[in-house]
Order: C-alpha cells, then structure tokens, then sequence
C-alpha cells in the first residue's frame, strides 16, 4: 500500500478521546492474567443452526463489541450461518438468536480466485479446517485453496487471507446484501481509492426486523496495492470504476484484484459506523492503527479472560464447563456498546445498541448484568434515558441505533428500570428516568387500558406488525409495567404517581375470569371484549409457532400466561384457590407439558413453588429446565443472551424473583463457584455433596448466618462472601416465614398436595401431624375438595408433653368454592405434634391441612414449651 499516491478522502470528523474514550478503551483491551485461558473455554458451534438450535453466531467479537464478523451462508439461520453449507462470505454485523425477519448480513467480504463472481450463489465454496473460537475464526475455503482468518477488536475488524500463487486473489465488498443473500438496500454508494487500498461504503438498509431505515457505513483497507479494481451494481460489471451509486432494492458492490503468494497473505481490517463513514475510520485507525493480526488477537483473549473470568466453576465435568462457559460467553455478546460511534456532540454518554428485545432480555439477562457488571446495566439504562430525549421515546427494541415497538408485550422499558432501581443500580437520575417510564405509564398506554383497565380484543396497537399485541398479553404486560413504573415515581419522589400505578398494577385481575376451567382447575387470565365479556376459547390454545395468530396472547396460552403475575404472587396464589391447589395446579400444568419452560413467558414459571413454601419443587423442576439445553444446542431462539442468561442463573443454583431484590435459591449441580465481582469483593457458592442425585438444599448459610429461607438478596451478593449450600437427595426442612412445613400425619393424603384426594370423617374424630422437630408454626390452612361435605368447626390441638392443649378453635366456618383453601393464624409457638379434631355433630371431608411456618417464636410466657 502507498497512501502517498491517488486521491485522498479527507475525513473531516475526528474521534474525541476524552477520558470516557480512554475507560472504554482500557475496557475494551483488558489485559490477562498470567497463566488465564478462559477463552478457550466457550464452543462456538453450540447453538448454531436454526431456532431450534439457537441462532447463534460463529464468528469473533468481542464482549458486548459493536462488530461481529462471521461466516455466512446462503441458506442461513438468522444469525446468517448455516454450518452444513458452503460459505459465500463473511459480513461483519450479525444478530444474535433472533426470530423473524432476517437482519443485518451486512457488508459482505468474499475471498475469491479467478474472474470475481458476484451472484453470491455461484461463488458458494465448500469448507475445511474450521476452527470457531472467541478470539479468532479460520476456514479454508476449498473452491478457491484460500485460508480465511477473522479477528476482532470491538468495533474493527482485521482478516488474513492466505491465497494460493495467483494474480487473480479478489476480495469481493458486497454492500447492499443481508442475511440469504437478499438485496436490503433503499440507497447505497461506494468510492474506492486502490492506491490507498481503501474501499468506502454506505447503505440505508430497508428490510429488517426493525423496518425503519438504517443508516450503516464502512472503511475497508487492505495492506497490499491492488492490481484492477471495479464496481458492480444491478447486474453491470464496470472494470476500473471508482465509485457506484443504486436506489431502492438495487445491488452494489466492488472488488479489488491482488497478486498473491502463500508466504505473503493479503490482510484486510475494516470498521463499521452507524454514524458516518469519518467515524468507521476513526474508530479503524484507534483499534488497529497498524497490521499486528496476531496483536488484535491477543487483545480479544485479554478481553474474554476480563469477562469470563470472573465466574470459576469447579467440580464440573469437561463438557458441563464447556457448556457453561459457551452459555456465559452468548450472554456477554448482546446488547452491544457503542458509546464511542456517535455524533461529536453525544460523545460521552452511553450508546447501548441491539435490544432484540427488552422482552426477551428484561428477565434473565440484564439481572446477570447486574450481578457481574453493575456499571453496564447503569449504562444501559442512563443509555434508555438518553433515546428517550433523542427520539421522544425509548422502545422495547433498539437496533441499529433506530427504536421499534414491538408490542410483544407492553413497554419493558419500564420494566428494565424498574429492575434496576430495585437490584440497587448507581449512576441513575431516576427524575429522568422517570421522565421516560412517565411517557410510556401515561401516553403510551393504550387508551382502552387507561380507561378501562385492561387491552381488549380488536384493539390495535399504532405500531407496524401490531398483531402481536394480543388482550391477555398486553394487559398482564401493562399491569407488570405499571408496577416497576410506581417503583420509578416513588424513588423520584413522585407519590401521587406512584399510588395510581400502584393500583393499576392489579389490572391483571381484569382478566382474569374465575369461570375459566380447564383439566379440573378453575381460574384463568382470558381475553376479554371491549363489552366486558371474555372470550371463550380453551386455555391450552395458543401460538402455531409459524405466524402471530395467537390467540389472546404473544407465544403463550392462558395456562402458561396465568403464571405471569410475577410482581403479585401472593395475590396470584389466592385467585388460584391458595396455596395448596397452587401447588396441585403448578405440578399438573409443568407435569402436563401445559408450561413451555424454554420460552420467556415461562422462564421464571418452575421457582413459583418458591411462593408457597416448596422450594423443594423449584429445584426439581430447575433440573428439568436444564435438561433442555443441550450439549450443542439451545431449546430455541438464544433471544439476544436471554438464553444463555437463563441456562447460567440455573447453573449457579439462583434465580431472579423478577419485581424484587432477590434470588430464588434452587442450588447447583457442581461444588463450587468463586464470582470477581465488579466492586472488587468475591462472591463464592459453596455446595456440599452437590450432584444430579442430589438436587435438593438441605441448609444454607451466608457468611456462616443460617439463612431464613430459600433467598439471597442483591445486597448480599454484591457485598461479596461464602453463600454455603448443603445439597441432598432430600428436600430440608426449611423454616422461615410462610413455608409450607412437611408433616407427617396418620392420614398421608392430608398432607400429600393435592385435593382431589382427602379423608372423611365423623365429628369427634381426629388426625395428627408429626415434624421431624419443633418448628415455630405461625398459621394453619384447610383445604376442601370437589364434594359438598365441607368442614365448618374443628379445634386445632398441641402435645405439650403431657396433654393436649387447644391452639384454636373455629365455628361456622364457610368454603365459597369446591377446592378452596381457608388460611387461620396462630399465636406464633413451637410445635412438634399437633391434632386436628372434627366438631360440629355430622360428618366432613376435608382435603388437605398445611401449618405454615413463622419467622420467629418467642419462648412461652408460663406453661410448658409445646413440643
């Protein structure tokens, strides 16, 4: 190359490297620690394919990097790669697991020898030698003898082409394709400048899954002069052509022609902008001002052994920490910074990118964000903030710097928010953020739910693709919105605000009709008509998985959708006849296959057993989540690290309790777990015995404190510790407040969860409760089945030692429904045996007596201590 000859492209824009530049550069090029090789941990080929492998991406970037180049073939997954196919290319924006329309695929780069070819189907070239790592790509593309190598700094990238002995080496800048080898262009232009060895493009992209138009630039230089060059548009070749121009769904590209040897290989980095084509190369000369590829590799490794690193897992096999390791390694890809590709006057403010989308991601991947990097999720939303102020709003999808609406759901936004207001976020105006969740509680609602409280039937949403916006969905989706927003106002001092949010909060209960039955159970979140009248469908009727039909909800059904009342589980529990038939429902609809556990409406779905007291059943059915990811695959979209966020959280045996500061604790299949938090303070989980026998935490402790229950607070974690796990084959006895305490009694079906089964009996009659040994028991609940006998007086009694002694006694006692569960306090007391005798002259069935654990009980003020 001579950049001393030709014509020169002035770039008028320089990049401000002010000291956030310079924090984000030391991120972006973190340095290893000596012997560190994390980043050969992740497998690349896991979750390639299609949706239902994962959709992910087999090419370099680094964490959370602006670029990502990879391999693509014509018949594609959506992340464009196909690994069964030849290879047409390799073009440098992907999206990660997504569904839908295909998007970016974006400047295609295709390594050619002879006369170059540009219908990308007939330049296809079977493979070998592929390698997929995190820090580099290599495949030789066996058509033209030619070895490809990628690398990636975060917002460039450097390839080395090794081509045979030819003077025909060609590189082929595909600037207007996609994913498929579609044309997505509205307007696009290329300049080439072979004695500079630089290639300039621009495309305003059209055909996305977002359909607003993407303004995409990029700068490719080349360290060898160029023997002929040319552009290619629509289907004209033009040899020695220095700049193209085409309208809307026209193709256009170039290519540059080399003399190659095998000794010498021919390399290529470029940068990619979504503001202009001085800031790509800009952000080019800053990330790889020179030709180091193996410097720029190294770099990469730095930067994965910084961010995998700060999760060590031990007493797992060699393929359980290549799984987890990939899992981590998808979940640090997505969203994407690129705080440094902005106009001069945003230069310095968070730009976080690629929210595909914060329905998917609001769950399980931003509380991993912030569990292991605080200050990225501070970004993330002061970033929100800041769309807010440049668009007027800020939408459950950002790609390609352009909002979309989606309408999955309602307006996560707010929920990612709320979130972080409640996990303890630093570095947040929550005024302004509450100008945004403002926006979206008071003018972004639709009008039938402002009015009436819920999204009825036929009501569209303003947004393109509305027909996902679906009355039960949206309506539970509003309901969830409006709880983080009263989070937001209530921290922004905003108390009118947040009592009105609060109360819309229950909108769920809208719709949701008690008459509603489906296998024996009753009451269901159902669409519902703008008249007031529900729809009459079968709750297990939902999504058809190929178009957006559903019926009354987004890829759900009333059965799976009736779980998601997630900021109001108590309240849930009770519509759904307490606690007991709650756990009969909850067991029959996970046994049933009624719960998709791999899909996000459903992702928190098996921990509600946490909610009344049977954390045991949790981390049953947490193994069973897990069992669907397997070796190489995903159990469907990897949704942008919703996924992998999901499958890691699993992995450390904790789980976000969404609307909260806490984590559900079901406890890890592998001994340990040592966390460098950002903060500078270790997290380590210790788990005892723990294996896949052994799935059930018997006791817990943090910082050598019994804890209360099967929690962990934000603040517990991010102070850093030993959370110690005692695993076993076992449920333990946990005893904190509100649980479910196991008994054995002289009649087991009172005690087995289920009321379709029970003991009738004869007033005067009785049955008696045994614990393993005293436990502080603050309430009782009865539980009644499908016949009429019902109970309506009894008397609870306690061994003292010596006789028993009358706790409580109830009279006249009413069941409104067949299956219902009446929940009696106690004065807080310390049982081991209990009996519970029948009053009342005639006889009665009863279906199932749970005692219910306090917090803590005082010793007795006189008399024997009742054990």
């Amino acid at each position: 190359m001579n950049p001393g000859k030709g014509p020169v492209l002035r770039f008028r824009v320089q990049l401000l490297v002010v000291g956030f530049a310079l924090a984000l550069g030391a991120a972006h090029q973190a340095q290893a620690a000596p012997g560190r090789a994390l980043y050969k941990l992740p497998d690349l080929r896991v979750g390639l394919g299609d949706d239902n492998q994962g959709d992910t991406i087999p090419g370099p970037t680094r964490p959370n990097g602006s670029i990502h180049p990879s391999p693509d073939t014509l018949k594609a997954s959506n992340a464009g790669y196909n690994p069964a196919e030849p290879i047409s290319g390799f073009a440098q924006l992907h999206s990660q697991g997504s569904g839908g329309v295909t998007t970016y695929g974006t400047f295609l780069l295709s390594p050619q020898v002879g006369e170059p070819v540009f219908d990308e189907a007939a330049h296809l070239s079977p493979k070998a030698d592929e390698t997929l790592a995190a820090d580099a790509y290599s495949v030789r593309l066996t058509r033209y003898d030619t070895k490809v190598e990628i690398t990636s700094a975060h917002y460039a990238a450097i390839y080395r082409l090794t081509y045979p002995t030819t003077d025909q080496a060609q590189v082929v800048l595909d600037v207007t394709r996609k994913v498929g080898g579609l044309v997505a262009s509205e307007q696009a232009d290329v300049q080439l400048f072979p004695e500079q060895g630089r290639i300039v493009g621009h495309v305003k992209a059209k055909g996305y899954w977002n359909p607003a138009l993407i303004d995409i630039w990029f700068v490719a230089e080349f360290d060898q002069n160029p023997t002929a060059w040319g552009v290619f548009d629509k289907a004209e070749r033009r040899d020695g052509a220095l700049s193209g121009r085409t309208g809307s769904d026209e193709r256009l590209g170039a290519w540059l022609t080399f003399k190659t040897t095998p000794t010498k290989p021919l390399l290529v980095k470029i940068a990619v902008s979504f503001v202009s084509a001085e800031m790509a190369k800009a952000l080019l000369d800053r990330e790889i001002p020179d030709w180091d590829f193996e410097r720029v590799r190294r770099d990469t490794q730095a930067a994965w052994n910084d961010r995998l690193g700060q999760v060590r897992v031990e007493g797992m096999t060699e393929s359980q920490q290549r799984r987890f390791y990939s899992a981590l390694y998808h979940a640090s890809t997505h969203p994407r910074d690129r705080s440094l590709d902005q106009p001069a006057a945003r230069l310095g403010r968070p730009n976080w990118d690629e929210h595909y989308t914060l329905w998917d991601t609001y769950r399980t991947l931003f509380p991993l964000i912030s569990v292991l990097r605080p200050s990225l999720y501070t970004a993330n939303v002061n970033s929100l903030i800041h769309t807010f102020d440049k668009f007027g709003a800020a939408d459950t999808a950002i790609i390609g710097g352009q909002n979309y609406h989606v309408g999955q759901g309602g307006d996560e936004v707010d929920n990612v928010l709320g979130e972080a207001l409640l996990r303890g976020a630093e570095g947040v105006n929550w005024r302004d953020a509450w100008r945004v969740a403002r926006f979206n509680a008071f003018e972004r609602r639709r009008p039938r739910y402002l009015e009436s409280g819920y999204f009825a039937v036929g009501d569209r949403s303003p947004e393109p693709n509305n027909q996902r916006a679906k009355s039960g969905s949206s309506t539970l989706g509003f309901a969830l919105n409006d709880f983080y927003a009263a989070q937001v106002a209530a921290k922004a001092g905003q108390t009118d605000e947040a009592k009105i949010l609060t109360e819309r909060s229950a909108n769920w209960r809208k719709i949701w009709n008690p008459d509603a039955t489906s296998d024996g159970f009753s009451g269901f979140l159902m669409p519902r008509y703008a008249d007031g009248k529900f729809q009459d469908i079968d709750p297990k009727l939902g999504w058809d998985g190929k178009v957006h039909n559903n019926v009354g909800y987004y890829e759900g059904t009333a059965w799976i959708y009736s779980y998601g009342v997630l900021h109001d589980l108590p309240g849930l529990v009770e519509a759904m006849g307490g606690r007991v038939r709650f756990n009969e429902r909850l067991n029959h609809a996970l046994d049933a296959g009624l719960i998709d556990i791999t899909n996000e409406p459903s992702f928190a779905t098996p921990w509600l057993f946490h909610a009344i007291g049977r954390a045991d059943l949790s981390s049953r059915w947490a193994g069973e989540v897990v069992k669907h990811f397997t070796a190489d695959a995903y159990p469907g979209d990897e949704d942008a690290g919703a996924m992998s966020s999901n499958f890691v959280f699993n992995s450390l045996g904790l789980f976000p309790k969404l609307g909260s500061d806490l984590y559900y604790l079901h406890g890890p299949r592998h001994g340990r777990t040592v966390i460098q938090l950002e903060n500078g303070k270790t997290l380590e989980i210790l788990a005892a015995k723990a294996g896949a026998s052994r799935p059930y935490i018997a006791s817990a402790s943090f910082n050598g404190k019994p804890l209360a229950g099967p929690y962990v607070s934000q603040a517990q974690l991010l102070g850093g510790g030993v959370l110690s796990l005692s695993m076993s084959d076992q449920p333990g006895q946990w005893i904190y407040e509100g649980a479910v305490l196991t008994v054995r009694a002289d009649q087991p079906s009172l005690v087995d969860g289920k009321t379709s089964t029970g003991w009738r009996a004869a007033s005067g009659q009785s049955v008696t409760f045994s614990l393993k040994a005293p436990a502080c028991i603050a309430a009782y609940s009865v539980s009644v089945g499908p016949d009429q006998a019902d109970p309506s007086h009894w008397t609870l009694q306690a061994y003292d030692g010596r006789a028993w002694v009358s706790v409580d006694q109830q009279s006249n006692v009413v069941f409104d429904h067949r299956h219902a569960t009446r929940t009696f306090p106690l004065a807080p007391g310390r049982y081991a045996r209990l009996r519970w005798v029948l009053d009342g002259g005639s006889e009665a069935s009863v279906s199932e007596v749970e005692l219910i654990a306090g917090a803590s009980c005082a010793a007795p003020t006189s008399g024997a201590p009742l054990l």
